[in-house]
């Protein structure tokens, strides 16, 4: 049974735990980006008032550029074997890493209320209950996947992606048929617009960034950054691409269903399989809910946590996530109608936070210590990465404001003067990636000179966990 049951959760995976291929990061990262999420976001396009080319366009240009980011993310997975947002340790030392690392938490939520909402909405109608109870029944299932983990998370990823790509051929026929009849005007090319789309887009891969390799961390040490980066790239990259542009062909269709019920909208394009798109869009939903779940569980253990613990992986991982879907479960019965695009601005929002981080992680990893670490002192409070780097919080914040004149948030309301000045184009993200990865590999050798002297043996001297740790 503990080999379905994963038993670890947030301390370092031995090498003789290690098994898989880096090809299961393929079907894995498509399933990610399958669900009706995705699908709405695709729509932004046609509702900022893009024509549907453009829209697609934007769609390509911002999921490849995006996409990057996660995959040299998933790529750190094999070689350190530890979760993301505990890799942060490294750079903003122990206690400094839960800056960051909590602001990312707080995205991890919005993500699990919205996917909520989401799979009640499809779950309801279908087996005719209320709204709480498809929510109640739809996030058991979620936290059942959860509680299994990592294996049996990858083992559903290989279907639904399978399952999913059959619906997308069957949405987009369905689809195409009805689009010569819709009667669609775009407003005026503005390359500001163009230029916010194609940044929302982008965002919608970098967001993955925070969590990526606590997927990829249990292939085995040798596994090569080209095969991890690439599997990971493609897989959401072209998912993204076929969801969000199937979501930009139902905007021009159907903009209002889409944005009201995206799910009865799309099952509802073919009468005879309608309760079984249903079940498949629902399927996606759980899916991806599974891994916003599973994550904030690694990386809120990580808040509170100084060694990894000693108690069994999978009872830690059953209580954190259950009481993280029971609150996440109650905003989402309180959200509002508008809620699906109240979410997106707040995540765009919290995105800001996301880029500096993923800048400085990326920097440090493959250009400053060339993935060369100390598992042993990434997971002590007394390593040699120290308790707090000051200079490393600091330029995490110099990042966030270096974006601030060139953002165009819609939550809080707020438009930087350079944003302005641009038409409303918001290129924040672009900014504050290029100036925190400059300032940090220019500050690296500093930086490095502060952190005190390893007080921990040698890696090799690591003591590989037992199975029921975590």
């Amino acid at each position: 049974m503990s080999d379905v049951i994963e038993q670890y959760t947030i301390s370092h995976i031995p090498e003789n735990r290690r098994y898989g291929e880096a090809s299961s990061l393929l079907p894995f990262w498509f399933t990610a980006n399958t669900s009706a999420f995705t699908i709405v976001l695709g729509a932004v396009g046609v509702e900022l008032g893009l024509s549907l080319a453009w829209s697609i366009v934007a769609i390509v240009v911002g999921s490849v550029v995006g996409g990057v980011f996660m995959a040299y993310h998933s790529a750190q997975g094999p070689k350190l074997g530890l979760p993301q947002l505990i890799q942060s340790r490294a750079q903003f030392g122990f206690y400094g890493s839960l800056i960051p690392n909590f602001l990312i938490w707080i995205i991890f939520f919005g993500y699990i209320v919205g996917e909520n909402v989401l799979a009640s909405q499809a779950l309801g109608p279908l087996i005719h209950v209320t709204f709480a109870e498809a929510l109640a029944l739809s996030s058991f299932v979620t936290w059942l996947v959860v509680v299994f983990g990592y294996r049996i998370m990858h083992d559903l990823n290989r279907v639904v992606a399978v399952l999913s790509l059959v619906l997308f051929a069957v949405l987009l026929v369905r689809l195409g048929q009805h689009l010569p009849h819709v009667h669609y005007t775009a407003a005026p090319f503005k390359f500001s617009v163009f230029l916010l789309a194609t940044s929302i887009f982008a965002s919608g891969q970098v967001g993955w960034a925070p969590y990526v390799s606590d997927y990829s961390r249990y292939l085995p040490v040798d596994t090569s950054v080209a095969r991890s980066f690439w599997y990971t790239y493609a897989g959401s990259v072209v998912s993204a691409i076929l969801f969000a542009g199937l979501g930009a062909v139902a905007g021009v269709v159907a903009l209002n269903s889409i944005n009201s019920d995206s799910v009865g909208y799309l099952a509802g394009l073919v009468p005879a399989a309608q309760r079984l798109i249903t079940l498949v869009l629902l399927s996606s939903i759980v899916a991806g809910n599974a891994i916003n779940l599973y994550s904030p569980l690694v990386s809120g253990l990580a808040l509170v946590s100084k060694s990894g613990g000693r108690a069994p992986g999978a009872l830690v991982r059953a209580i954190g996530t259950a009481l993280i879907m029971a609150i996440t479960s109650i905003v989402a019965i309180g959200v509002s109608s508008n809620f699906l695009v109240d979410l997106s601005d707040f995540a765009a929002f919290l995105l800001y936070i996301v880029v500096p981080w993923s800048a400085i992680n990326l920097v440090d990893y493959y250009f400053v210590r060339h993935g060369n670490y100390s598992t042993a002192d990434i997971l002590s409070v007394d390593g040699r990465y120290g308790r707090f780097n000051v200079k490393a919080v600091a330029l995490f914040l110099v990042g966030i404001g270096a974006e601030v004149p060139f953002m165009n948030a819609s939550w809080p309301k707020f438009e930087g003067p350079v944003a302005s000045s641009l038409g409303g184009a918001d290129i924040s993200w672009i900014v504050g990636f290029v100036v925190t990865v400059t300032l940090y590999y220019l500050a690296s050798r500093r930086l490095e000179s502060t952190v005190p002297a390893p007080r921990l043996p040698p890696e090799a001297a690591l003591q590989e966990a037992p199975a029921s740790s975590y």
